[in-house]
């Protein structure tokens, strides 16, 4: 009977240690900022509203890979990491945040894997991710923002790299390109009429428009016509520098061309 009710104080005790340790770990409080050295950044949680932002569930700093006696996740002095869980829509979260951080007030580009600026994603995939940069505050190294997501996370790892954020290699596209690409494509892809874009005439404009963060020339289609009517325009397109978008501006809306 003895060896019972030691046996049963012994279970009761490992239940209360199972409790206090990570039977029972407690999830982290929200920072206002994510911070890595001299940098900070507005945290998910500040700049969405809790609500929006879903349940902070894992926080690994250089200040709490100190403070154990190993990381879990191998966190050295130039990397913080967070990870969000019950997320309404994980790629809707994540693209107000990035719009959000790639706003002036808080100056990141998205960049590719190379730290080349390049266009802003497509968020409504249900898996993905998105790299932003910026200047850090020590010369010769960049504030970097890894963000992947799923249907219900996603993750942030800030890092410092040493670089610069910059510009792709790449050869700007002039007047000429610009035009000989719309002339290479068929009416029908512009909304216009006929087979061929021959008889048409392209002129470019001055100035350049800002479409979703994108640079684009603008351009002008005229249909051919007789020596007595005046030019109609055919139709005002916007096309960015790397050919790879294409916007039909009408009544002053703008709709994205397949090519």
């Amino acid at each position: 009977m003895q060896k019972k009710k030691l046996l049963c104080r012994t279970v009761a005790c490992a239940g209360a240690v199972c409790l206090m340790t990570s039977c029972g770990s407690k999830a982290p409080d929200p920072p206002e900022n994510y911070t890595l050295g001299e940098d900070h950044v507005q945290s998910l949680n500040a700049m969405l509203g809790e609500e929006n932002s879903g349940k902070l569930t894992e926080m690994e700093t250089p200040e709490t890979a100190a403070e154990a006696s190993s990381s879990s996740l191998g966190i050295d002095a130039e990397t913080c990491l967070y990870t969000y869980e019950k997320l309404d829509t994980g790629g809707e979260t994540v693209r107000q945040y990035v719009e959000k951080l790639t706003g002036e007030e808080n100056g990141f580009q998205v960049v590719d894997e190379n730290g080349a600026v390049t266009d802003p994603l497509d968020y409504s995939a249900t898996e993905g991710s998105v790299a932003l940069a910026k200047t850090a505050s020590e010369d010769g190294k960049v504030l970097r923002m890894d963000i992947s997501w799923t249907a219900t996370d996603c993750q942030i790892t800030l890092t410092r790299p040493e670089g610069t954020v910059g510009t792709a290699d790449a050869e700007p596209m002039t007047y000429v390109d610009a035009v000989d690409f719309i002339k290479s494509l068929s009416p029908a892809t512009l909304g216009l009429k006929g087979s061929s874009m021959t008889d048409y005439s392209v002129y470019p404009m001055d100035g350049a428009v800002l479409v979703d963060g994108i640079l684009c020339l603008k351009l002008q289609a005229y249909p051919p016509h007789e020596e007595t009517q005046a030019n109609v325009i055919g139709g005002t397109y916007l096309l960015s520098g790397d050919k790879a978008h294409l916007y039909l501006l009408q009544d002053d809306k703008v709709r994205e061309l397949s090519i």
